[in-house]
């Protein structure tokens, strides 16, 4: 064998030993583990979700499956807060729950369903004046609006007279889409005009 050719198959023997080193010590990183004994030395057992796989050492083992889930955990309370749990604008409906305008206060009688809820509603509620005396022959216009969506209903609701001084029957109430909604009602009596609004977030 000539010097060049030995030279030549010094080379390829040390490249080859090289790629079976790096092959080598590239199994062990991202090898499953469950503790660090699982692991070669020099290396730690990371977890994330539940999965742990032997890496290199970069300071955060210690706390870090705990800071992990901890972090999880929080985002997961954090969903769990969203939607009506979490609406702040929304009124709590109960009978004789009211709004107050200019010169007319609308309170709540009765809705079916209680609470209302997506869907259809239908309420009864009370219009009184501001010494507290009923209002009849009132114009009502009902207005539902999502304003965080910039929408209302096409369905029209439908206001008429119980036969009881001052109230009325208002129905359907669509509130067709999960969230918040806000119902006007703009009333007219005489040559006077008002509104009252309530907010309500349905699931």
């Amino acid at each position: 064998m000539t010097r060049t050719s030995m030279l030549a198959a010094s080379l390829l023997f040390g490249s080859l030993a090289g790629i079976m080193f790096a092959c080598d010590s590239g199994d062990a990183v991202g090898k499953p583990c469950e503790t660090a004994e699982d692991c070669d030395q020099g290396l730690i057992c990371d977890v994330h979700d539940g999965q742990g796989t032997c890496q290199e050492d970069h300071g955060h083992e210690d706390g870090h499956e705990d800071g992990h889930e901890e972090g999880h955990e929080g985002e997961h309370e954090d969903g769990e807060e969203e939607g009506c749990a979490a609406e702040t604008r929304a009124d709590t409906y109960a009978v004789g729950l009211s709004k107050s305008g200019s010169f007319v206060t609308a309170s709540f009688v009765s809705a079916d369903p209680a609470p209302p809820v997506k869907g259809d509603n239908s309420w009864v509620l009370s219009f009184s004046d501001a010494d507290g005396e009923p209002l009849d022959g009132l114009e009502i216009v009902v207005t539902p609006m999502m304003p965080d969506h910039g929408h209302g209903t096409a369905i029209v609701a439908e206001v008429s007279p119980t036969g009881t001084p001052g109230e009325y029957d208002v129905a359907p109430v669509n509130l067709h889409m999960t969230g918040y909604w806000e119902i006007a009602f703009d009333v007219t009596a005489a040559d006077q005009q008002d509104s009252v609004m309530f907010g309500f977030c349905v699931e």
